[in-house]
């Protein structure tokens, strides 16, 4: 069983500002709030340092009525074992049918059904699922596209037409991973481990769970930190608050900002973070999976969940989910891969995104009345999606990544070795380095059972 809540309590007091906290959180993602809703529940002071002007991070939900607009995070992946469903359910939240991802129909580039898709479809799985299990064992530091290409090239897949090819590849591995293919792992199927269950949506939106997690905390938005010195006093925060340089101090430190952050160089660290932990950051990569919302007067598109296109530049406006079936609202929502799009004004984007749907449903459909657009990559607070491991790497690097460093501590998704990319591997994060947090700062024994502690177990 999935352990309840601890976090429901009543509405709190709102919090003294601290200038001397025990801990100061950076980030105010669902990893940064879970670790200092458990830290400040065991007693510590604690500050949450959040560089945007909201808080939530990559969960990000915009509301068009009751309908939510997931600009990041969306699913809760495995839901029969997943930690965010009990605090969903506690909160009164209920979740969508799972996402049915074999409810498809796909077209090809000249707008034309492909009849035996789901045929090929399990025909190529077949075979790279072959080729994975030899790479693995002999060529674990290739890219997943060594690996396609290399089918390609002994005549394996000789049933299908490069272009399909090349959609199975987007569809299967560069959108699951958010990571183009050609730096993408072979070793990303065994990072991380398998969901048991579908994949749900929040019928209220991820924001429930970030306000919820936020209650009572004292959260210093626009705070962005760009130093984090070390010394035998404790951890030293230099930061730029809404346009003031200021320098706040505290016992320990729990980075919780997204690894394409500690790759861009943006926080110095001093001492300089060990050699290990750079090589961690550098080994998984931090991907671009960005998403197009866009509604209609009225559904005019097919009545499945999936509607796949095989795109002509790959990665672009080649996967469109039906929102009309879960929130019966006429949005499709495209995922894009191709980072290059973000470059692109809303209106090129929205533009490109119509001749792909007219290339399908015909010149006569409507134009989208709304739209809403992520750029993730372009984002200076997240630097890519969610994380995913690059060629090279391995995924007990993550632990690597995760590992402390003096008093300064790291949690996030990337950090998570059992669910990294995902908002539970996030969120179960910030409770793993809370507890140890807490053994630091309060090193008596504990006397009731913690959330991290009972989600070890074997269940």
């Amino acid at each position: 069983t999935v352990p309840q809540d601890p976090f429901l309590k009543p509405d709190p007091k709102p919090v003294a500002a601290t200038e001397k906290p025990d801990v100061i959180v950076v980030g105010a993602g669902l990893a940064g709030l879970a670790a200092a809703s458990q830290l400040q529940l065991a007693g510590l002071s604690v500050v949450v340092l959040e560089a945007r002007a909201r808080i939530g991070g990559r969960a990000w939900t915009k509301l068009d009525g009751d309908t939510p607009i997931e600009m990041g995070a969306s699913w809760l992946h495995g839901i029969d074992n997943n930690a965010l469903l009990p605090l969903a359910k506690q909160l009164g939240q209920s979740i969508t049918a799972t996402t049915n991802w074999d409810d498809q129909i796909s077209y090809d580039e000249y707008g034309e059904q492909i009849d035996d898709i789901d045929q090929l479809w399990d025909r190529w799985q077949a075979v790279i699922e072959r080729y994975l299990t030899q790479y693995i064992e002999r060529e674990p530091g290739a890219s997943m596209q060594i690996l396609m290409d290399d089918a390609q090239k002994s005549g394996d897949l000789g049933f299908i037409s490069d272009e399909l090819h090349n959609s199975f590849i987007n569809a299967m591995y560069e959108q699951d991973w958010s990571g183009l293919a050609s730096d993408l792992s072979v070793l990303a199927e065994e990072d991380g481990q398998d969901y048991r269950g579908g994949d749900a949506m929040l019928s209220a939106g991820v924001v429930q769970l970030v306000e919820h997690l936020a209650k009572g905390l004292e959260i210093r938005t626009a705070h962005i930190v760009e130093r984090v010195e070390q010394g035998e006093a404790g951890v030293k925060l230099r930061l730029l608050a809404r346009g003031e340089r200021r320098t706040l101090s505290a016992t320990t430190v729990l980075m919780t900002v997204p690894l394409g952050v500690l790759q861009s160089g943006s926080i110095q660290f001093r001492p300089e973070l060990p050699a290990s932990k750079l090589r961690a950051i550098n080994a998984l990569g931090s991907g671009s999976l960005n998403k197009v919302w866009l509604k209609f007067p009225e559904v005019f598109w097919d009545d499945t969940e999936v509607i796949n296109r095989i795109s002509q530049e790959k990665g672009r406006f080649s996967s469109w989910l039906n929102i009309n079936k879960f929130f019966k609202q006429p949005y499709l929502l495209a995922f894009n891969t191709d980072p290059q799009i973000e470059n692109l004004s809303d209106n090129e984007i929205i533009e490109e995104a119509m001749l792909v749907l007219r290339g399908i449903y015909g010149d006569d459909i409507a134009e989208p009345v709304a739209h809403h657009i992520s750029r993730w990559r372009n984002d200076k607070f997240a630097r890519g999606s969610y994380s995913y491991l690059r060629q090279g790497g391995r995924p007990e690097q993550r632990r690597e990544l995760a590992a402390r460093v003096g008093n300064v501590y790291f949690a996030g998704e990337a950090t998570s070795s059992d669910f990294p990319s995902t908002l539970h591997g996030a969120y179960l994060s910030g409770l793993r380095e809370a507890e140890n947090i807490i053994k630091q700062l309060r090193p008596q024994p504990q006397t009731t059972e913690t959330v991290a502690e009972s989600e070890q177990k074997p269940k």
